[in-house]
């Protein structure tokens, strides 16, 4: 995810979760939260005790989220790549049922050490002169940084249990999921901007030519169809201007024994 991509983010997590939008523009939103957003992501405790208390209904806050640099002036909280509060809604997403922790099933009567990876599947959605969707699944080994892309293919012929096999003991993370989830983005949008190009250049040129069509067309015109023309030209811009989305499917931690992860990292 990079800067200009967060404001869609935020719109997505705030719509799914029924907050009331008060005001939408590009790099900037303003959000009326719910009670439980409220007390999710506000920390104000000692106020939602205190209402409930006296039998009141709470007044959830509004907040207005900043992610263009432009608009860094106007009122509103700052949110960007590494800012605490993107971290508190990844971490809000990995807490909701979309995450889960699984252990490679084994004999029973072996000791194994369990190394820890954090898979992501994703769907990356190409959106312009045509619509494609490319599922993505990739593994992170939490002790170096380490990935691997087709995860699920690697495991999903492999049995895994809820709790860990008796005798058996966990490998700690050296990375926490939220550094795991930067570096699976990073690398995304680095293979995503590399695969790109000719769909990003002839969806491009599509809306180029239908936008100077437009123009064309309401050359000369009288003003009272400005809005006209500029609805056909948002129309126009939502159908075909290259964008590509990047959604979570769903995440976890995988533990798995230490001949699957050196076999995964191509260590003999």
């Amino acid at each position: 995810m990079n800067q200009a991509e967060i404001h869609q983010f935020l719109v997505n997590f705030f719509k799914k979760r029924q907050a009331t939008f008060e005001h939408n523009e590009p790099g900037l939103l303003k959000i009326k939260l719910t009670e439980d957003l409220d007390q999710r992501l506000m920390n104000r405790p000692f106020y939602w005790q205190y209402v409930k208390k006296l039998g009141y209904k709470g007044d959830p806050m509004s907040v207005t989220f900043i992610s263009d640099k432009q608009k860094k002036g106007e009122a509103g909280e700052w949110i960007h790549y590494g800012s605490p509060r993107l971290e508190q809604l990844f971490q809000m997403i990995l807490d909701e049922g979309k995450y889960a922790e699984l252990y490679e099933q084994i004999n029973q009567d072996e000791r194994h050490a369990f190394h820890p990876w954090f898979i992501c599947n994703m769907l990356v959605r190409y959106r312009g002169a045509y619509t494609h969707d490319e599922m993505v699944s990739v593994g992170v080994y939490l002790i170096n940084g380490a990935m691997r892309f087709r995860m699920m293919d690697e495991i999903i012929n492999h049995q895994f249990n809820e709790v860990i096999p008796d005798y058996c003991y966990k490998i700690p993370p050296i990375i926490n999921r939220i550094r795991a989830i930067q570096i699976i983005n990073r690398e995304l949008q680095h293979r995503i901007s590399e695969r790109s190009t000719n769909f990003e250049y002839e969806s491009f040129e599509l809306y180029q030519k239908e936008k100077n069509m437009t123009e064309e067309l309401f050359q000369g015109r009288e003003d009272d169809i400005d809005l006209l023309k500029e609805n056909i030209e948002q129309q126009i811009y939502d159908r075909l201007y290259p964008k590509v989305d990047l959604s979570l499917i769903n995440c976890g931690l995988f533990y798995l024994t230490e001949s699957r992860s050196k076999k995964l990292l191509n260590v003999s």
